[in-house]
């Protein structure tokens, strides 16, 4: 049986809280704060030696950082109290340790923590490491309203060698027939448009991708509990050099193969897929808009342990990015050069049946969304690859991205691993692990100073890329065009108008209680509709959409909580089971931060407690599945199970079902 580490859980602590008292001099609260104890002890790390990132959130009344300057605008004042919250916790952070009977907690590393740290503008937060003996101090600290646990996620593709489909699929994306159309007298190839790509930095000197396509982009790689950054000269954050969106494998620390292996070529792929422009040796292949530009921006990091490494990004550095996406997206308006339409983001983590914006996180994210669309950038984000048809991914649960799901190659249905529910907006096309075929990619070579290798993908992340593409498509044929018009144009169910001759598709969608049904991405007919003119009926190569005619897949829900009896801190996963089930979402490792008392496994059809030996959960305490040492089986025979073992802080999660 194949295992695949995917998609983490999502562990939150969404509990109200205010902070601590007024200012003065003294920074520590008489009383500590017990909501945010209640938080603290969820998340905090069992060995003294480990950190967890988080996010703090502060009080609104600026007490963290004093009394606040009548004049300051409210963007200063929250700059205010992220800077003083970080002082604060400098200050007070030894006498932490002091107060800590029998501690082995150390500030050896805090400040270096403190510089790395990220202050968002989309909300009054702060994002950081903290070691158990500083999360102990957050409750005592004035202005800290609560603490939630930063998001790990991953890439969203599955690699294999079949054979190649690039072109077909490219055409498939526009109308079947012609790729790249001319329309309006204007070429649809993205021209004058830039996409930028969150993901694991990319290979400009691929031949697919040479020349000015891929520009100077950034870095934001924060290294957490031991692990790596990828900025180059060892800084977490950098928008200057230009090197800071290059590919991971570049600063991996190990062989390339590795480096591959856990991810690093993804952002290649992922660019390709997007507006590659490939000719050598009378090969040719394109990308959905081949003239359009990258900007690279990298934002995962390397984690190591005794028994291995893998590649993850958290929620603080990518929050961080889109920050900057959205600021240099502004400048390069204001300056006249060539502007940001999308930004990728084919990655993601957790399993959410519904919008996640009422989450902590999730509100900070919509924030910088809006921030986003604001400069006219769409997020696009992809829906992730569980396999679950009524869930999807962080942060495409987010309201205002584009969520983009993944079909067949020939859009005969939805591909078997991908997330889908009623916020996905568009599917396009992933390919997948059965018949119907992948296409190939470029990605990272192996071999340092070779540069022209290719890989069979599949996923949803090269479907989002492949949108992406297409935001950059319909600029190019209208570049007036306002980000409402174009994402319209993209969203709208054409194929439901029944308008003749149009080339538009749709698929519909079974999620286990309704038929969900929405359009494929088909370029020509949406550039038709974003010009407002009628298509040729010679431009059609099928007049109705495909349906998903795929047995219903049953799906069990798998619910961690951080105490016994079913409370405390949640996350939760959703995973396919049953004769249906594809073998490689039976078994399945989760990355995963926190404390487990008790487990819940449902089907999500029924909403009743999954059957006998239907599901296994195993938790481990280290990043390896040959670590056995202090790892516990669940399964659902163990129906009156609570209490797993002593609420250790767990590292991994496996989930197999039958």
């Amino acid at each position: 049986m194949n295992h695949r580490l995917i998609v983490p859980l999502f562990l939150s602590a969404i509990l109200a809280g205010c902070g601590g008292g007024g200012g003065g001099g003294n920074s520590l609260n008489s009383t500590p704060n017990a909501t945010v104890a209640a938080q603290v002890a969820d998340i905090t790390p069992g060995n003294a030696d480990d950190t967890v990132s988080v996010f703090v959130a502060l009080d609104s009344n600026n007490t963290v950082s004093g009394i606040g300057s009548v004049f300051q605008t409210e963007d200063e004042q929250r700059a205010q109290s992220q800077q003083n919250f970080l002082a604060s916790l400098k200050a007070n952070a030894s006498g932490a340790l002091q107060a800590t009977t029998g501690s082995s907690c150390t500030t050896a590393d805090l400040a270096t923590r403190i510089n790395q740290a990220h202050t968002p503008n989309s909300g009054n937060v702060v994002r950081i490491d903290l070691n158990a003996c500083e999360l102990d101090l957050l409750p005592k600290l004035k202005g800290v309203a609560a603490v939630h646990a930063d998001i790990p996620m991953s890439t969203q593709s599955i690699t294999n060698s079949t054979v190649s489909k690039t072109n077909d699929a490219v055409k498939l994306s526009f109308d079947g027939v012609t790729a790249q159309p001319t329309l309006n007298t204007r070429v649809a190839d993205g021209t004058g448009q830039v996409i930028a790509l969150m993901d694991s930095g990319v290979e400009n000197l691929h031949p697919a991708l040479s020349g000015d396509k891929v520009l100077n982009g950034a870095c934001f790689s924060t290294p957490t509990n031991g692990g790596r950054g990828f900025c180059p000269n060892g800084q977490s954050t950098d928008t200057t050099s230009t090197t800071a969106g290059k590919s991971c494998a570049d600063t991996w620390s190990g062989t390339r193969t590795e480096a591959i292996q856990a991810g690093c070529a993804h952002g290649t792929g992922m660019a390709a897929a997007a507006s590659m422009n490939y000719s050598v040796g009378g090969v040719t292949a394109k990308g959905i808009a081949p003239n359009a530009q990258i900007l690279p921006v990298q934002v995962f990091n390397q984690t190591i342990t005794s028994t291995g490494k893998s590649l993850s990004a958290s929620a603080g550095d990518l929050l961080a990015g889109i920050e900057w996406v959205t600021s240099e997206a502004r400048r390069r308006r204001t300056a006249g050069q060539s502007p940001i339409v999308a930004m990728n983001m084919s990655l993601g983590g957790g399993s959410y049946t519904a919008a996640c914006d009422s989450d902590y996180v999730g509100s900070l994210f919509k924030t910088a969304f809006a921030n986003l669309r604001t400069q006219g950038v769409l997020p696009i984000i992809a829906t992730g690859n569980g396999g679950t048809k009524n869930a999807i991914a962080f942060p495409a649960c987010v309201s205002n991205t584009l969520s983009v799901s993944a079909a067949k190659l020939n859009y005969s249905g939805l591909a078997s691993y991908a997330n889908f529910n009623n916020q996905t907006k568009l599917i396009a096309l992933g390919g997948d692990v059965d018949g119907s075929g992948r296409y190939t990619l470029p990605v990272v070579c192996p071999t340092a100073g070779s540069y022209d290798c290719w890989q069979e993908v599949a996923g949803t992340s090269p479907a989002t890329a492949m949108a992406s593409g297409g935001v950059a498509v319909l600029y190019s044929v209208k570049p007036s065009a306002t980000l409402a018009e174009v994402e319209n144009a993209l969203t709208t169910d054409i194929a439901a108008l029944g308008l003749s001759g149009s080339s538009a598709m749709h698929l519909t969608v079974n999620d286990g209680s309704q038929n969900i049904t929405r359009p494929a991405l088909r370029l020509t007919a949406s550039s038709y509709r974003l010009l407002g003119t009628t298509e040729s009926s010679g431009s059609a190569s099928s007049t109705s959409g495909g349906a998903n005619t795929d047995p219903v897949i049953a799906q069990a829900q798998i619910c961690l909580f951080s105490k016994p009896g079913y409370v405390g801190a949640l996350a939760c996963a959703t995973q396919a089971y049953g004769t249906n089930a594809p073998i490689d979402n039976k078994d399945v490792f989760y990355r995963f931060t926190g404390k487990v008392g008790s487990i819940r496994i449902m089907d999500v059809q029924s909403n009743t407690q999954l059957a006998v030996n239907k599901a296994t959960v195993t938790i481990y305490t280290a990043l390896s599945a040959s670590s056995q040492s202090g790892s516990v089986n669940v399964s659902t025979a163990d129906t009156t199970r609570l209490t797993i073992f002593n609420n250790p802080t767990i590292r991994m999660v496996r989930i197999q079902t039958q």
